[in-house]
């Protein structure tokens, strides 16, 4: 995935997203639910740009499939345990307050299986009354392939283009990146491809219900793209 890009993606994010905002956000949701959480778990972690914003209130530990993401967002909040691990089954010894999936991260699942797996092992690691933050990717019907993307980094000592066309295969959201990416070294370029599960809303509610879940869904959310909040079932009483 991110693999080749690692030591970009922050310098290429920082373009369109805005972490601190978006952690504040974040904030505001979990004091919402749960005033009383104090320690986070972060699924698919990325580079830890939120933890950063977040790990002044809560305690976070991470964990994403890129070793070269866990390794950098464990520079960033060095008192968190950052794991390699698979967001479908994973084991961190320990449960949490909140788990958080941010930046539609849940759509690398790809499948409607690995869905429920993920979400089912998001559950065995929350404490009783604990709360989940689920921000998906887009539905079948929001997905609009055939469009081209371009992000770029202008700064003195990296200059980065990176141009991808939005296309379905096997009706799933695929992305091939390429970079072109500029250093006082050197000129490269190299592709990452990326395959994203289009999920429905009534998959993605069905794959709570079987963890035994709670969930609402907020249209607007963190980034645009909704929210899920969930908790257990028999932690919400009457």
């Amino acid at each position: 995935m991110f693999s080749e890009s690692a030591e970009l993606y922050d310098a290429i994010y920082s373009k369109v997203k805005n972490y601190e905002e978006e952690a504040h956000k974040v904030r505001s949701w979990i004091k919402k639910l749960h005033p009383e959480a104090r320690t986070l778990l972060d699924v698919a972690c990325g580079t830890g740009e939120h933890a950063r914003f977040l790990k002044e209130q809560y305690r976070i530990d991470g964990l994403d499939l890129s070793p070269e993401f866990v390794r950098i967002a464990g520079r960033k909040n060095p008192a968190g345990t950052y794991r390699v691990a698979d967001m479908t089954a994973f084991d961190m010894g320990k449960t949490y307050d909140v788990i958080v999936c941010l930046f539609s991260s849940i759509g690398y699942v790809v499948s409607k299986e690995k869905l429920h797996a993920a979400i089912a092992c998001f559950a065995n690691h929350l404490n009783p009354n604990g709360l989940m933050l689920i921000e998906p990717w887009f539905t079948p019907e929001q997905w609009n392939p055939g469009r081209p993307h371009m992000i770029t980094v202008d700064e003195a000592q990296l200059k980065v283009c990176r141009m991808n066309i939005s296309e379905t295969r096997d009706r799933k959201s695929f992305f091939r990146f390429h970079y072109l990416v500029g250093t006082p070294e050197k000129v490269i370029h190299f592709t990452e491809d990326h395959t994203l599960g289009l999920f429905t809303t009534p998959q993605m509610k069905e794959a709570f219900a079987a963890a035994d879940l709670a969930v609402e869904f907020d249209e607007q959310g963190i980034f645009g793209r909704g929210l899920y909040t969930a908790k257990r079932t028999k932690d919400l009483g009457p």
